[in-house]
Protein backbone atom coordinates (compact mmCIF):
# COMPACT_ATOMS: atom_id res chain seq x y z
CA UNK A 1 0.00 0.00 0.00
CA UNK A 2 2.92 2.58 0.67
CA UNK A 3 3.96 2.15 -3.12
CA UNK A 4 0.54 2.85 -4.02
CA UNK A 5 0.64 6.10 -2.20
CA UNK A 6 3.82 7.45 -3.63
CA UNK A 7 2.58 6.55 -6.79
CA UNK A 8 -0.75 8.54 -6.46
CA UNK A 9 0.69 10.97 -4.94
CA UNK A 10 3.70 11.67 -7.78
CA UNK A 11 0.77 11.08 -10.33
CA UNK A 12 -1.70 13.88 -8.81
CA UNK A 13 1.17 16.41 -8.37
CA UNK A 14 2.07 15.76 -11.95
CA UNK A 15 -1.43 16.20 -13.44
CA UNK A 16 -2.64 19.29 -11.39
CA UNK A 17 -0.52 21.69 -12.85
CA UNK A 18 -2.13 20.90 -16.20
CA UNK A 19 -5.74 21.58 -15.66
CA UNK A 20 -6.92 24.42 -16.96
CA UNK A 21 -9.89 26.56 -16.93
CA UNK A 22 -12.04 26.70 -20.50
CA UNK A 23 -15.66 26.57 -21.72
CA UNK A 24 -17.68 23.70 -23.42
CA UNK A 25 -15.96 24.02 -26.59
CA UNK A 26 -12.59 22.55 -24.91
CA UNK A 27 -14.64 19.67 -23.23
CA UNK A 28 -15.77 19.00 -26.68
CA UNK A 29 -12.03 18.69 -27.59
CA UNK A 30 -11.04 17.03 -25.27
CA UNK A 31 -13.59 13.94 -25.59
CA UNK A 32 -12.13 13.39 -28.79
CA UNK A 33 -9.57 11.04 -26.99
CA UNK A 34 -12.01 9.47 -24.74
CA UNK A 35 -14.91 6.83 -25.71
CA UNK A 36 -17.11 7.34 -28.50
CA UNK A 37 -20.17 7.40 -26.56
CA UNK A 38 -19.11 10.05 -24.07
CA UNK A 39 -17.95 11.86 -26.95
CA UNK A 40 -21.63 11.89 -28.39
CA UNK A 41 -22.44 12.96 -25.08
CA UNK A 42 -20.22 15.94 -25.04
CA UNK A 43 -21.66 17.24 -28.51
CA UNK A 44 -25.45 16.60 -28.02
CA UNK A 45 -24.76 18.94 -24.46
CA UNK A 46 -23.28 21.99 -26.68
CA UNK A 47 -24.68 21.62 -29.79
CA UNK A 48 -27.63 24.04 -29.35
CA UNK A 49 -25.29 27.00 -28.78
CA UNK A 50 -22.55 25.80 -31.44
CA UNK A 51 -24.68 24.68 -34.24
CA UNK A 52 -23.24 27.38 -36.39
CA UNK A 53 -19.61 26.02 -35.75
CA UNK A 54 -18.60 23.56 -38.73
CA UNK A 55 -16.85 21.37 -36.85
CA UNK A 56 -19.58 20.84 -33.86
CA UNK A 57 -22.40 20.64 -36.72
CA UNK A 58 -20.55 17.58 -38.88
CA UNK A 59 -18.79 15.93 -35.57
CA UNK A 60 -22.82 15.44 -34.27
CA UNK A 61 -23.84 14.13 -37.57
CA UNK A 62 -20.93 11.95 -38.28
CA UNK A 63 -20.66 10.60 -34.33
CA UNK A 64 -24.96 9.71 -34.56
CA UNK A 65 -24.32 7.72 -38.04
CA UNK A 66 -21.50 5.30 -36.34
CA UNK A 67 -23.32 4.50 -33.55
CA UNK A 68 -26.29 3.74 -35.61
CA UNK A 69 -28.98 6.33 -34.67
CA UNK A 70 -30.15 6.82 -38.13
CA UNK A 71 -30.40 3.60 -38.79
CA UNK A 72 -34.18 2.80 -39.75
CA UNK A 73 -34.18 -0.72 -40.55
CA UNK A 74 -33.63 0.16 -44.63
CA UNK A 75 -31.06 0.20 -46.54
CA UNK A 76 -27.08 -0.79 -45.91
CA UNK A 77 -26.66 -2.38 -42.37
CA UNK A 78 -22.81 -1.93 -42.47
CA UNK A 79 -22.11 1.45 -40.61
CA UNK A 80 -18.33 0.87 -40.57
CA UNK A 81 -16.08 -1.37 -42.65
CA UNK A 82 -12.12 -0.61 -42.38
CA UNK A 83 -8.76 -2.46 -42.83
CA UNK A 84 -5.57 -1.19 -41.28
CA UNK A 85 -1.72 -1.98 -40.92
CA UNK A 86 0.82 -0.20 -39.04
CA UNK A 87 4.38 -0.14 -38.16
CA UNK A 88 5.90 -1.65 -35.10
CA UNK A 89 9.08 -0.65 -32.75
CA UNK A 90 9.37 -1.92 -29.52
CA UNK A 91 11.66 -2.41 -26.50
CA UNK A 92 10.61 -6.02 -25.31
CA UNK A 93 11.87 -7.41 -21.63
CA UNK A 94 11.38 -10.47 -22.32
CA UNK A 95 11.03 -11.70 -26.13
CA UNK A 96 10.97 -14.90 -25.70
CA UNK A 97 9.05 -15.52 -22.29
CA UNK A 98 11.73 -17.09 -20.50
CA UNK A 99 12.17 -16.38 -16.40
CA UNK A 100 13.24 -12.81 -15.07
CA UNK A 101 15.30 -14.10 -12.83
CA UNK A 102 18.01 -16.63 -13.37
CA UNK A 103 19.11 -17.52 -9.83
CA UNK A 104 17.52 -17.77 -5.88
CA UNK A 105 18.07 -18.30 -2.91
CA UNK A 106 16.63 -21.27 -0.57
CA UNK A 107 17.70 -22.62 2.85
CA UNK A 108 21.23 -20.98 2.53
CA UNK A 109 21.77 -22.82 -0.62
CA UNK A 110 21.78 -20.90 -4.14
CA UNK A 111 19.89 -22.31 -7.34
CA UNK A 112 20.12 -21.12 -10.64
CA UNK A 113 17.92 -21.19 -13.55
CA UNK A 114 18.94 -23.09 -17.04
CA UNK A 115 20.99 -19.89 -19.18
CA UNK A 116 18.25 -21.46 -22.24
CA UNK A 117 14.82 -20.44 -20.32
CA UNK A 118 16.41 -16.94 -19.02
CA UNK A 119 14.75 -14.36 -20.69
CA UNK A 120 16.08 -11.90 -23.07
CA UNK A 121 15.18 -8.37 -23.69
CA UNK A 122 15.76 -6.34 -26.37
CA UNK A 123 14.62 -4.48 -29.51
CA UNK A 124 11.92 -6.35 -32.00
CA UNK A 125 10.48 -4.96 -35.26
CA UNK A 126 7.38 -5.80 -36.87
CA UNK A 127 3.50 -4.91 -37.80
CA UNK A 128 -0.20 -4.60 -36.35
CA UNK A 129 -3.04 -5.62 -38.52
CA UNK A 130 -6.47 -5.48 -37.73
CA UNK A 131 -10.38 -5.30 -39.41
CA UNK A 132 -13.34 -3.60 -38.24
CA UNK A 133 -16.88 -4.54 -38.71
CA UNK A 134 -20.22 -2.87 -37.83
CA UNK A 135 -23.36 -3.48 -38.07
CA UNK A 136 -26.82 -1.80 -37.70
CA UNK A 137 -29.14 -3.74 -35.79
CA UNK A 138 -31.65 -1.24 -34.87
CA UNK A 139 -31.71 2.40 -33.69
CA UNK A 140 -28.81 2.42 -31.13
CA UNK A 141 -28.68 -1.23 -31.50
CA UNK A 142 -24.86 -2.58 -33.06
CA UNK A 143 -23.31 -5.63 -33.96
CA UNK A 144 -19.26 -4.77 -33.70
CA UNK A 145 -17.02 -7.12 -35.04
CA UNK A 146 -13.22 -6.55 -34.82
CA UNK A 147 -10.18 -8.41 -34.83
CA UNK A 148 -6.72 -7.93 -35.17
CA UNK A 149 -2.92 -9.69 -34.94
CA UNK A 150 1.09 -8.14 -34.09
CA UNK A 151 3.77 -10.03 -35.36
CA UNK A 152 7.16 -8.73 -34.49
CA UNK A 153 11.29 -9.65 -34.49
CA UNK A 154 14.25 -9.42 -32.73
CA UNK A 155 17.00 -9.52 -35.22
CA UNK A 156 19.31 -9.70 -32.47
CA UNK A 157 18.20 -13.20 -31.28
CA UNK A 158 16.87 -14.29 -34.48
CA UNK A 159 13.61 -15.17 -32.42
CA UNK A 160 9.84 -13.86 -33.05
CA UNK A 161 7.01 -13.12 -30.96
CA UNK A 162 3.25 -12.66 -32.02
CA UNK A 163 -0.13 -11.85 -30.53
CA UNK A 164 -3.76 -12.13 -31.73
CA UNK A 165 -7.17 -11.26 -30.72
CA UNK A 166 -11.11 -11.22 -31.72
CA UNK A 167 -14.14 -9.77 -30.78
CA UNK A 168 -17.67 -9.53 -31.01
CA UNK A 169 -19.62 -7.18 -29.23
CA UNK A 170 -23.66 -6.51 -29.15
CA UNK A 171 -23.79 -2.43 -28.20
CA UNK A 172 -27.47 -1.87 -27.10
CA UNK A 173 -29.11 1.42 -25.96
CA UNK A 174 -32.00 0.63 -23.41
CA UNK A 175 -32.97 3.93 -23.00
CA UNK A 176 -31.62 7.45 -23.06
CA UNK A 177 -28.03 7.40 -21.66
CA UNK A 178 -27.64 4.53 -20.31
CA UNK A 179 -26.73 0.78 -22.59
CA UNK A 180 -26.06 -2.19 -21.80
CA UNK A 181 -23.30 -4.39 -24.12
CA UNK A 182 -22.28 -8.16 -24.06
CA UNK A 183 -19.42 -9.01 -26.11
CA UNK A 184 -16.97 -12.41 -26.03
CA UNK A 185 -13.12 -12.10 -27.12
CA UNK A 186 -10.74 -14.42 -27.80
CA UNK A 187 -6.94 -13.21 -27.08
CA UNK A 188 -3.75 -15.44 -28.20
CA UNK A 189 0.02 -14.87 -27.21
CA UNK A 190 2.76 -16.76 -28.69
CA UNK A 191 6.88 -16.52 -27.91
CA UNK A 192 9.47 -19.18 -27.86
CA UNK A 193 9.18 -20.51 -24.47
CA UNK A 194 5.79 -20.16 -24.19
CA UNK A 195 1.79 -19.88 -25.09
CA UNK A 196 -1.25 -18.79 -23.49
CA UNK A 197 -4.89 -18.56 -24.23
CA UNK A 198 -7.37 -16.38 -22.72
CA UNK A 199 -11.26 -16.11 -23.92
CA UNK A 200 -13.56 -13.16 -21.74
CA UNK A 201 -17.37 -13.06 -21.74
CA UNK A 202 -18.93 -9.90 -20.42
CA UNK A 203 -21.74 -7.43 -19.26
CA UNK A 204 -21.54 -4.07 -19.17
CA UNK A 205 -24.44 -1.76 -17.37
CA UNK A 206 -22.98 2.06 -18.49
CA UNK A 207 -24.53 5.25 -18.07
CA UNK A 208 -23.65 8.86 -18.90
CA UNK A 209 -24.29 11.75 -17.44
CA UNK A 210 -23.14 15.49 -16.51
CA UNK A 211 -22.29 16.72 -12.94
CA UNK A 212 -21.99 20.92 -12.79
CA UNK A 213 -19.46 21.78 -16.19
CA UNK A 214 -18.15 18.33 -16.33
CA UNK A 215 -19.55 14.80 -18.12
CA UNK A 216 -19.43 11.11 -17.00
CA UNK A 217 -19.40 8.04 -18.22
CA UNK A 218 -19.62 4.93 -15.02
CA UNK A 219 -19.74 1.58 -15.37
CA UNK A 220 -20.46 -1.85 -13.57
CA UNK A 221 -18.94 -4.77 -15.74
CA UNK A 222 -19.35 -8.81 -14.80
CA UNK A 223 -16.98 -11.07 -16.80
CA UNK A 224 -15.88 -14.86 -17.08
CA UNK A 225 -12.42 -15.66 -17.68
CA UNK A 226 -11.02 -18.81 -18.92
CA UNK A 227 -7.55 -20.14 -19.28
CA UNK A 228 -7.75 -23.05 -20.57
CA UNK A 229 -9.34 -25.94 -17.94
CA UNK A 230 -9.44 -22.84 -15.49
CA UNK A 231 -12.26 -20.27 -15.08
CA UNK A 232 -12.00 -16.99 -13.02
CA UNK A 233 -15.06 -14.12 -12.28
CA UNK A 234 -14.69 -10.38 -12.45
CA UNK A 235 -16.24 -7.71 -11.46
CA UNK A 236 -15.29 -4.57 -12.65
CA UNK A 237 -16.51 -0.96 -11.30
CA UNK A 238 -15.33 2.10 -13.80
CA UNK A 239 -15.67 6.08 -14.53
CA UNK A 240 -14.67 7.92 -16.83
CA UNK A 241 -15.39 11.89 -16.78
CA UNK A 242 -14.35 15.17 -18.86
CA UNK A 243 -13.14 18.30 -17.58
CA UNK A 244 -11.80 21.33 -19.20
CA UNK A 245 -8.62 19.80 -21.16
CA UNK A 246 -8.60 16.87 -18.92
CA UNK A 247 -10.20 14.08 -18.96
CA UNK A 248 -9.41 11.26 -16.09
CA UNK A 249 -10.39 7.72 -15.61
CA UNK A 250 -10.74 4.69 -13.84
CA UNK A 251 -11.13 1.33 -12.45
CA UNK A 252 -11.42 -1.26 -9.72
CA UNK A 253 -11.57 -4.97 -10.63
CA UNK A 254 -12.07 -7.90 -8.31
CA UNK A 255 -11.64 -10.96 -9.13
CA UNK A 256 -12.53 -14.96 -7.66
CA UNK A 257 -9.42 -17.01 -6.67
CA UNK A 258 -8.34 -20.27 -9.12
CA UNK A 259 -7.39 -22.38 -6.55
CA UNK A 260 -3.59 -24.33 -6.84
CA UNK A 261 -3.00 -21.61 -9.50
CA UNK A 262 -1.69 -17.67 -9.60
CA UNK A 263 -4.00 -15.55 -10.62
CA UNK A 264 -5.48 -11.50 -10.16
CA UNK A 265 -7.38 -10.86 -7.12
CA UNK A 266 -7.30 -7.18 -7.18
CA UNK A 267 -6.35 -4.38 -10.20
CA UNK A 268 -6.45 -0.60 -9.55
CA UNK A 269 -6.04 1.43 -12.62
CA UNK A 270 -6.08 5.15 -12.80
CA UNK A 271 -4.78 7.27 -15.76
CA UNK A 272 -5.39 10.86 -17.23
CA UNK A 273 -5.78 11.70 -20.71
CA UNK A 274 -4.84 16.17 -21.57
CA UNK A 275 -5.04 17.29 -25.14
CA UNK A 276 -2.24 19.60 -26.11
CA UNK A 277 -0.86 20.97 -29.66
CA UNK A 278 -2.92 18.49 -31.60
CA UNK A 279 -1.38 15.58 -29.40
CA UNK A 280 -3.09 12.93 -26.62
CA UNK A 281 -1.18 12.79 -23.97
CA UNK A 282 -1.98 10.04 -21.58
CA UNK A 283 -0.65 9.67 -18.03
CA UNK A 284 -1.71 6.13 -16.21
CA UNK A 285 -0.38 4.02 -13.10
CA UNK A 286 -1.64 0.65 -11.72
CA UNK A 287 -1.99 -1.52 -8.92
CA UNK A 288 -2.70 -5.63 -9.07
CA UNK A 289 -2.70 -8.09 -6.23
CA UNK A 290 -2.16 -11.93 -7.05
CA UNK A 291 -2.06 -15.09 -5.10
CA UNK A 292 -2.85 -18.85 -5.91
CA UNK A 293 -0.04 -20.83 -5.98
CA UNK A 294 2.66 -22.26 -3.77
CA UNK A 295 6.64 -21.61 -4.88
CA UNK A 296 8.69 -24.53 -2.20
CA UNK A 297 5.90 -25.21 -0.23
CA UNK A 298 5.25 -21.89 0.69
CA UNK A 299 2.00 -19.52 -0.50
CA UNK A 300 3.34 -17.14 -3.24
CA UNK A 301 2.04 -13.86 -3.44
CA UNK A 302 2.63 -11.04 -6.24
CA UNK A 303 1.79 -7.14 -5.59
CA UNK A 304 2.52 -5.41 -8.88
CA UNK A 305 2.86 -1.80 -9.73
CA UNK A 306 3.22 0.07 -13.02
CA UNK A 307 3.34 3.32 -14.35
CA UNK A 308 3.48 4.74 -17.70
CA UNK A 309 2.75 7.59 -20.71
CA UNK A 310 1.79 7.71 -23.69
CA UNK A 311 1.52 10.07 -26.85
CA UNK A 312 -0.60 10.22 -29.54
CA UNK A 313 -0.30 12.37 -32.64
CA UNK A 314 -3.44 12.98 -34.42
CA UNK A 315 -0.84 12.90 -37.80
CA UNK A 316 1.65 10.78 -36.26
CA UNK A 317 3.36 8.04 -34.60
CA UNK A 318 1.84 6.67 -30.77
CA UNK A 319 4.58 6.59 -28.26
CA UNK A 320 3.97 4.60 -25.15
CA UNK A 321 6.79 3.79 -21.98
CA UNK A 322 5.93 2.12 -19.40
CA UNK A 323 7.68 1.08 -16.22
CA UNK A 324 6.33 -2.39 -14.14
CA UNK A 325 7.68 -3.55 -10.82
CA UNK A 326 6.44 -6.95 -9.43
CA UNK A 327 7.32 -7.67 -5.52
CA UNK A 328 6.55 -11.16 -4.54
CA UNK A 329 6.96 -13.30 -1.08
CA UNK A 330 9.13 -15.67 -3.27
CA UNK A 331 11.72 -14.08 -4.30
CA UNK A 332 12.54 -15.51 -7.37
CA UNK A 333 9.45 -13.55 -9.29
CA UNK A 334 10.84 -10.10 -7.88
CA UNK A 335 11.54 -8.04 -11.35
CA UNK A 336 11.40 -4.50 -13.00
CA UNK A 337 10.91 -4.42 -16.49
CA UNK A 338 11.02 -1.65 -18.64
CA UNK A 339 8.86 -1.44 -22.19
CA UNK A 340 8.87 0.67 -24.91
CA UNK A 341 6.65 0.80 -27.90
CA UNK A 342 6.90 3.43 -31.39
CA UNK A 343 3.40 2.85 -33.34
CA UNK A 344 4.04 4.42 -36.38
CA UNK A 345 0.44 6.12 -37.70
CA UNK A 346 -2.29 3.68 -39.23
CA UNK A 347 -2.58 3.14 -43.12
CA UNK A 348 -6.14 2.84 -43.22
CA UNK A 349 -8.55 1.74 -46.40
Amino acid sequence: MNSLRILITIFLIGVAPMAASGDELDRYETSLGGSERLRLFALTNIFDRYAADPAVRDGLRTELARQGYYYDGTGSRVLRQDMWIAPILAFDGNINGGTLNDRFRFAGLEFHADPRIKAKPGWVGGASVGARTRFALGNGSLLDLQGEGKMSWSPRYDIGRSSAQISACLLNNLRGWTFLDLCHRLRENKRKLGRSTEASTSARLSSLGQVGNSYHEAWLQVERLSYGASEQGVAIVGLRSIFDRIMPYGSVSFAQSIPNEMAFRSRIELGVQLPRNGRIIDLFLWTQSADGDRFLGAVREDQTHGVGVSVQSTTGPRITVSFVRNSSTADFYDHSQLEAEIRLRDVRW
